[in-house]
């Protein structure tokens, strides 16, 4: 529908909506034939925008509040319905203007700022969404916790992965492995006090594993990742990270898996496993710590540069074996 022969106006008005007074900017044209109002593409508007006013007056959630959930936790209105445990399109009519019921709106209030509560949720209700949607929803949701959180080894992930840019899951898990390893040596202390698990595909930190799952095998994204975010890194951890980025993240995802295969702490963790058997086993900071300190003396490790000595040896060794795989 054209309106060449209208003027566009609005008014505050005030409504009567289910016993509520509520007051809100309504749009509409004014015909220059016959002076009569005509709302034509603003009907859905001001009925949308005065349903909002009326659920900020009964402290309901408004429809931009919704939004922001899906934004924020990456999660489609469907999926988010049946993590809820609610009607498969109930998110759907709340967007569209149906009012959501007290219980209903209380929770979604409840989970928009509480994402260790909506992971819950998820976790429990994640059979009932794809494999897809569950791993984004849970990557984005681990990312705000641990920027919540201002969890030491999500800033150096992030570190990492400003540094690298072209870099996979698989080279980031064995990058923070053998940064943790060395860390005592030069830091005085571990970059990170998470342990990791004797994964088959080597050391994993699932907390870590579960924020970029959702990339598969595909490079991060630091653009997306980066974005908004801050390190907080002292200079000597950024120096240090960047020792470990010259030694071994100049090798691929694959060869860094074999190099970690080739680490006590891993090996003894997965004693008795067979190789493609999958594990939950934590590789203890204890292990990691007698690992390494044996390492530091065996290639009299004293200053950063000597890492180099450690990590070509461990490459040959690990090329060979693939070789002769």
């Amino acid at each position: 529908m054209g309106y060449a022969d209208c003027k566009y106006n609005e008014k505050l008005i005030t409504e009567i909506i289910d016993g509520i007074e509520i007051e809100y900017l309504e749009k509409f044209y004014i015909c220059n034939n016959c002076g009569s109002k005509i709302y034509g593409n603003f009907l859905d508007y001001n009925s949308i925008t005065a349903n909002n006013e009326l659920r900020k007056k009964t402290g309901l959630i408004t429809i931009d509040e919704i939004k922001e959930i899906l934004n924020k936790y990456s999660i489609g209105k469907k999926p988010l319905s049946l993590v809820l445990g609610l009607g498969e399109i109930t998110l759907i009519r709340y967007l569209e203007g149906k009012n959501p019921s007290k219980e209903n709106s209380d929770l979604l209030k409840l989970i928009a700022d509480n994402p260790t509560l909506y992971e819950m949720y998820l976790t429990v209700n994640h059979d009932k969404i794809t494999d897809i949607a569950y791993k984004k929803s849970l990557g984005k949701t681990k990312q705000i916790e641990f920027t919540m959180g201002k969890a030491k080894i999500y800033d150096v992930s992030l570190y990492l992965i400003s540094k690298l840019k072209e870099i996979d899951s698989l080279s980031l898990q064995k990058l923070l492995y053998f940064a943790n390893g060395l860390s005592n040596k030069f830091l005085g202390k571990h970059l990170i006090e998470d342990e990791s698990e004797a994964w088959k595909y080597g050391p994993v930190y699932k907390d870590i594993y579960e924020c970029f799952s959702y990339y598969g095998y595909k490079k991060l994204d630091y653009d997306e990742l980066l974005k908004n975010s801050s390190m907080n890194l002292t200079d000597n951890e950024k120096k240090y990270l960047d020792s470990i980025i010259k030694n071994f993240g100049l090798y691929g995802g694959g060869v860094l898996r074999e190099m970690s295969h080739l680490t006590d702490p891993w090996i003894n963790t997965r004693n008795g496993l067979n190789p493609d058997e999958s594990s939950s086993r934590i590789i203890s900071l204890d292990d990691m710590d007698s690992y390494f300190n044996r390492i530091i003396k065996k290639y009299n490790i004293e200053d950063v540069e000597d890492i180099s000595k450690y990590s070509e040896d461990l490459f040959k060794i690990a090329k060979d074996k693939m070789l002769n795989n």
